[in-house]
C-alpha cells in the first residue's frame, strides 16, 4: 500500500484512538496529547487534476532550529507555522508550481485573521509559509486560495485543525 493510501487509515486510527482515550483514564495523558498533536499535523489536501495543494501547521515554539531558520520563523508559543505546497505530477516525482497564495484563518471566537504568506525556495521546491497567531487550546479554520498561472479559476482549500498547548 502506498504512503498516500495509508494516510486516511492512519488519520482514522488516530481519531479512533483519541476518542477511546476520552472514554476513560486520564484525558490529559501524554499519550492522548501526542495522538492529538499527530492528528493536528496531518496535511490537508486538495487535488485538481494532476495538481495537489497541501497545507499543514506546526507549533512555532517546537520547530527545530534548522527548520525555523529555513522558513524564517521565530520560536513563539503563540504562533503556528502554516506551510502550503503546490505540486504537480505523481507523488514522489512532483514538481513545484509557482502560485499566488492567500490565507485567512478563523478561531473559535469567529475572529478572522489574514495570514501573510511568503515564498520560500529550498531543496528545489517552492513552499509558501506564514505564521498564525493563536492562544491554545483553540481550533483554527483555514481558507487557502491558490491562483496558478494558466488556471481558469482559483482553487480554495478549506480545513480546520485543533491547536493544543505544548
Amino acid at each position: 500500500m502506498t504512503e498516500r493510501a495509508q494516510l486516511p487509515r492512519l488519520a482514522a486510527g488516530l481519531l479512533a484512538l483519541s476518542m477511546l482515550a476520552g472514554c476513560g483514564g486520564n484525558p490529559g495523558s501524554q499519550a492522548d496529547r501526542a495522538a492529538q498533536t499527530t492528528a493536528a499535523r496531518q496535511p490537508a489536501e486538495l487535488v485538481q487534476g494532476d495538481v495537489r495543494i497541501s497545507a499543514s501547521i506546526a507549533p512555532a515554539a517546537s520547530l527545530n532550529p534548522v527548520i525555523a531558520e529555513r522558513y524564517g520563523v521565530r520560536p513563539d508559543r503563540g504562533a503556528q507555522l502554516l506551510l502550503v505546497g503546490v505540486r504537480q505530477g505523481p507523488v514522489h516525482d512532483e514538481t513545484s508550481v509557482q502560485a499566488q497564495v492567500a490565507v485567512r484563518a478563523r478561531d473559535l471566537r469567529g475572529v478572522w485573521q489574514d495570514v501573510a504568506m511568503r515564498e520560500v525556495r529550498s531543496d528545489g521546491f517552492i513552499d509558501y509559509v506564514g505564521s498564525v497567531r493563536v492562544s491554545p487550546p483553540d481550533t483554527l479554520a483555514f481558507e487557502i486560495t491558490v491562483r496558478r498561472p494558466g488556471a481558469e479559476a482559483p482553487e480554495t482549500l478549506r480545513f480546520s485543525r485543533d491547536v493544543l498547548p505544548l
